[in-house]
């Protein structure tokens, strides 16, 4: 009889401290997640996303939960971040759709040019049309925020662009297959390299100029280099934080909890925000430095936009076995309110 009560003396303390260590005001188990990007520790969205994000999980779980960032790509670059994330690698990372060929097909509608003005419009649009469209392409993970690049326009060495003609015979630098596709429409000769080789290039005349934002006049020291910049706004990058679905599933309730309050839609659009400023303030240095500075007449921006609006249309034929790509299309431009 001794050893019954002891057995279930046992076994209901068992079951109290299981409680208590599953609650989370008692948990003492430390969790660590590791978040890993390619951008150094300088980059806009290490310090205005990556890092707040990080402090704020450790704030609202009271230290319980860290978020370790690894920079720099050490856990994984750009074409590679996706699988880090799915073989565990990481737990956290950040993806460029576009750069991820045939993976997120559904989403590479934001590649197309000429539908957005800026990081924070892209990203509203994204958040509105997500369940609806795109969801689909992120079943296979925990999305945590969505954010975008600014709007990439075109700078010149020598050569001003000021009309679609300018650009006829010129070598351009071009950071993916939509850029490439329509610098060909335009006339120009495309260069598919990463911007980290953009300023030897333009230097030695690999290429007489670049699509890519006004960020990178700073950040890849291309003041006194280039002398000319066109504003375009041609496109951006859909830009997305993911995490490996089976640690997020494994983690406890106040532990998605504190992730989920740290990233409400919200937080991805401040992060666009963060890099739209930073390519305003690039913007105003690239004045101050003596970059001229040109854009398309009215008529001239139609014929660029005519020039390229194909893309739209083989876009959703190529798509449109996959899925409805003409509504998506429609509602993405509906959402950004543009024709």
């Amino acid at each position: 009889m001794r050893k019954v009560i002891l057995f279930s003396s046992a076994v209901g303390m068992a079951l109290v401290m299981a409680l208590v260590v599953g609650t989370p005001g008692f948990c003492t188990e430390k969790i660590e997640l590791k978040l890993a990007h390619f951008m150094p520790t300088m980059h806009v969205q290490h310090r205005m996303a990556f890092d707040p994000f990080a402090q704020k999980v450790a704030e609202l779980t009271d230290g319980k939960v860290t978020v370790r960032i690894y920079p720099g790509g050490t856990l994984g670059n750009p074409k590679t971040m996706v699988d880090s994330i799915k073989n565990g690698i990481t737990d956290i990372g950040f993806v460029i759709p576009s750069y991820v060929r045939g993976r997120f097909q559904r989403s590479s509608v934001f590649d197309l040019p000429f539908l957005f003005d800026g990081a924070v419009q892209q990203t509203e649009v994204m958040y509105a049309l997500y369940e609806k469209h795109f969801a689909k392409d992120y079943k296979q993970f925990k999305v945590l925020w969505f954010t975008a690049a600014p709007m990439s326009q075109v700078f010149t060495v020598t050569h001003p662009i000021e009309s679609m003609a300018d650009f006829k015979g010129l070598k351009i630098r071009t950071g993916n297959a939509v850029e490439t596709e329509g610098v060909k429409k335009l006339g120009g000769n495309p260069v598919g390299k990463t911007v980290d080789e953009l300023n030897i290039m333009l230097q030695k005349g690999v290429v007489d100029g670049a699509f890519t934002a006004y960020s990178a006049l700073n950040r890849y020291k291309l003041v006194g280099v280039v002398n000319h910049m066109t504003e375009l706004n041609y496109s951006g990058a859909l830009m997305v934080v993911l995490m490996n679905k089976k640690k997020w599933d494994s983690l406890p309730d106040y532990a998605k909890k504190a992730i989920d309050q740290a990233t409400p839609p919200a937080f991805g659009i401040s992060a666009a925000r963060a890099f739209d400023y930073e390519d305003l303030e690039n913007f105003k240095m690239a004045i101050s430095k003596g970059i001229q500075f040109h854009s398309f007449t009215a008529a001239e921006k139609a014929k660029l936009r005519e020039g390229t609006m194909s893309m739209r249309s083989d876009w959703v034929k190529k798509m449109e076995k996959k899925m409805p790509s003409r509504q998506i299309l429609d509602d993405v431009v509906a959402a950004g309110k543009k024709p």
